[in-house]
């Protein structure tokens, strides 16, 4: 696709989804006669209620700012001037042209997903008090704070400085002093290497993924990641608290309603699956 079309498509792309607000053309006009008209453009009306929507995109808007005169009449002079492309890019036959009107056949069909997805599996799923109760009793597990692992490391520039290090461990030199000495981790190498207790998702993968299969007291093998080159060394492990009803409240909410979207995505796919002529030619993915 060359460039020309795909600068069309991206101002196309931001008129349809923010600004545009004429792509009903004769029947937004009947539609705006019963509210004021703020602009027209040709043919084509912006009435006052339609420029309060857009304006309620605004950032500064919608966190419940407000807009002085000259910005108001900048953003209205924004939608003039998409409006008047858009009609130009009619005019000139831009939406007729075979690339463009795949462009615009495959943004109908992201929108029409999105609105069915929102329909489906959003407006239609309610939790009810109960049903969280009842979840919280059934899933224990959900309901508890997170694994946290406690490790020093000696971070290493070199895998031979690394490689030097690990074999005085294994001399029978202190973790500690060698981490003083040699760590490149100016914030943990005053303590030792310490980093404190972490839980999942803190460390880079690489490095929780290590040292999650090591014992307490337990050092590990040299491990490379972008920092540089770690030994690590796990000082100690506790299982997380379980979490009263009110304290996990929230999230198992929001588990169990992942968990009724899951549900409900995957039986709408199968009915509709069921009801349509499929046909896949395999030999053709080869």
């Amino acid at each position: 696709m060359n460039k020309k079309l795909l600068v069309l498509s991206a101002v196309l792309i931001s008129s349809v989804t923010i600004f545009s607000v004429s792509c009903k053309q004769k029947e937004a006009v009947k539609e705006s006669s019963s509210g004021q008209v703020l602009a027209k453009i040709n043919n084509t009306e912006i009435t006052l209620s339609d420029f309060n929507e857009r304006l309620n995109e605004y950032p500064s808007v919608a966190h419940g700012g407000t807009l002085d005169l000259e910005t108001k009449k900048g953003f209205l002079d924004n939608l003039i001037v998409r409006e008047l492309l858009y009609q130009e890019s009619l005019r000139t036959g831009l939406d007729k042209e075979k690339e463009t009107a795949a462009i615009l056949e495959e943004m109908k069909k992201r929108i029409l997903v999105e609105k069915l997805f929102k329909k489906e599996l959003e407006e239609n799923i309610k939790i009810t008090e109960e049903e969280l109760k009842k979840y919280y009793d059934e899933h224990p597990e959900e309901a508890k704070a997170p694994v946290e692992t406690r490790a020093s490391h000696i971070l290493l520039k070199s895998r031979e400085e690394a490689d030097m290090v690990q074999k005085k461990l294994k001399a029978g030199s202190k973790f500690e002093d060698l981490a003083k000495t040699h760590s490149i981790d100016t914030g943990s190498k005053v303590r030792g290497g310490d980093l404190g207790f972490f839980h999942s998702g803190v460390m880079v993968p690489e490095f929780e993924e290590a040292a999650l299969k090591l014992k307490k007291g337990e050092i590990g093998d040299v491990l490379e990641t972008r920092f540089g080159f770690h030994i690590i060394k796990v000082t100690d492990k506790r299982e997380g608290k379980s979490k009263t009803y009110d304290e996990a409240k929230m999230e198992l909410e929001q588990s169990l309603l992942k968990k009724k979207k899951k549900e409900k995505f995957d039986n709408l796919v199968a009915g509709l699956k069921s009801k349509a002529s499929i046909t896949i030619k395999e030999d053709l993915l080869k």
